[in-house]
């Protein structure tokens, strides 16, 4: 039975991993900032804050005791502030800044050991070009930075499987902080959860485009 760790299991890709995964009969470890927002059915919820690097290490310790070995770790986790650059509050920046990156960073780091030799670790990241608008400039500037992440991540452990992750829109609660409508044709949280795992089982790591 394979086993992953869901790292922002209470958002919509998150959620539709867990509900996706348990239905097809893996062990899923599910962490996020809301635990009572997680679907049912996984093995285990924690909690954890992407700024928070003491609730990240609590989490990952938890998922060691109770697994044998993970087989994929998906950092789902992100959050997003509009504001232009001169009218951002360093809070609401770092904020930004830790959900999409230092978080995805934390919980990479968190996770290496406890996955198998030739487990898969992918992040959820952005089309970078495609959201280089007016206020995005926290956001951008994060998912920029997921991408030599993975790369550096990839040489820094050779035994493992490394992928970022890059739908387009997706209909998500995160379009409630966008100033702007969802795009039309915008992918379900269910078809982006479905590519990971099919990226998963097809064994293939780097760049997923969606």
């Amino acid at each position: 039975m394979s086993e992953v760790l869901i790292w922002g299991a209470s958002g919509g890709i998150g959620s539709a991993l867990v509900t996706l995964c348990k239905t097809n009969g893996w062990t899923v470890y599910a962490s996020a900032r809301h635990e009572d927002r997680i679907p049912t059915g996984a093995e285990m919820t924690t909690v954890f804050r992407a700024e928070d690097t003491y609730s990240i290490q609590s989490a990952a310790y938890s998922v060691g005791q109770a697994s044998a070995g993970l087989d994929l770790v998906v950092y789902a986790a992100g959050g997003m502030a509009a504001s232009t650059i001169d009218s951002f509050s360093a809070d609401d920046w770092s904020a930004v800044i830790d959900a999409n990156l230092n978080g995805a960073a934390r919980c990479a780091a968190a996770s290496l050991s406890l996955l198998k030799e030739g487990g898969h670790l992918m992040i959820v990241g952005a089309y970078i070009d495609k959201i280089s608008f007016p206020k995005f400039g926290a956001y951008a500037a994060a998912k920029a930075g997921l991408e030599p992440l993975i790369t550096i991540l990839s040489k820094e452990n050779r035994k493992l499987k490394f992928t970022l992750v890059r739908p387009g829109a997706v209909d998500t609660p995160f379009w409630r902080n966008v100033p702007f409508n969802l795009p039309k044709g915008a992918a379900t949280p269910e078809s982006v959860a479905a590519a990971i795992i099919e990226r998963f089982n097809g064994g293939t790591a780097g760049v997923l485009d969606l």
